[in-house]
């Protein structure tokens, strides 16, 4: 018969890990990762748990693993980071950020969306409050309104003798 107090001791040392995301499974509800944790030990579909409304697919990276109850064989994936893309920040900000540049910062002077491509916004209104400064070409579909006056490709001026579309 073992020491118990060594035995308990063990598990509570296994509890915790800290390993390198070596592959990731994102087809099924809950991702799942491989992780190199101590050197030669490897774990296969280790379940990553990610706060509701926010979903990522690592690349790679470093990642937190508890194991329940101190067996290697029921972990879990509790956070994973990736320093090679992180952003820096003033205390109090929050991003959200990718491998590519893209990024939505909560600045303590603005909020900052940057692409490397092009945004898209679906929805039915989208309306803004404030001023809109565009720096660049304007292209639009439909009507376009300047207080409740249609400004669009069929607005003609009276008077004058004008009445010809501008």
């Amino acid at each position: 018969m073992g020491n118990p107090l060594r035995d308990i001791s063990a598990r509570v040392m296994m509890m915790f890990g800290r390993g390198v995301v070596r592959a990731v499974n994102d087809a099924t509800g809950r991702q799942q990762v491989q992780v190199e944790l101590l050197k030669d030990e490897l774990r296969d579909g280790v379940e990553h748990m990610q706060n509701y409304g926010f979903t990522s697919h690592p690349l790679g990276g470093d990642a937190a693993v508890a194991f329940l109850g101190g067996n290697r064989e029921q972990g879990i994936v509790l956070v994973v980071d990736d320093r090679r893309y992180r952003l820096s920040l003033q205390p109090g900000e929050v991003a959200i950020y990718d491998d590519l540049g893209n990024k939505v910062e909560l600045l303590r002077d603005m909020l900052k969306v940057t692409a490397v491509a092009k945004v898209q916004i679906q929805a039915p209104d989208v309306q803004i409050i404030g001023n809109l400064d565009v720096q660049g070409n304007v292209s639009t579909t439909g009507t376009l309104t300047n207080n409740g006056k249609s400004v669009g490709s069929t607005h003609t001026h009276t008077g004058g003798g004008w009445g010809v579309p501008v």
